[in-house]
């Protein structure tokens, strides 16, 4: 990877992006134990699918915010729906 990284950087952050698509859903894991650490949901309660992605979805937007930037420049990847 670190070579095609320095002959071809755009293909391998293009690949990047491909693997952590296809991955999100493992992305995902810690945000379902971040939602009960926070309280968001009790202990026994299924936390709905699209809460937790749309959670990760602000997370990593605060992420670029704090970097000076938002999803918002990068149409059109999904923003969160809350």
């Amino acid at each position: 990877m670190e070579e095609v990284i320095t002959m071809q950087p755009e293909v391998a952050c293009c690949w990047l992006l491909v693997v952590i698509l296809l991955t999100k859903s493992g992305l995902c894991d810690d945000v379902k134990h971040k939602l009960y650490y926070m309280s968001h949901y009790q202990a026994d309660q299924k936390i709905p699918e699209d809460d937790v992605y749309d959670y990760g979805l602000w997370d990593l937007n605060r992420m670029l915010v704090e970097m000076g930037r938002s999803f918002a420049e990068f149409s059109p990847i999904p923003l969160p729906q809350q």
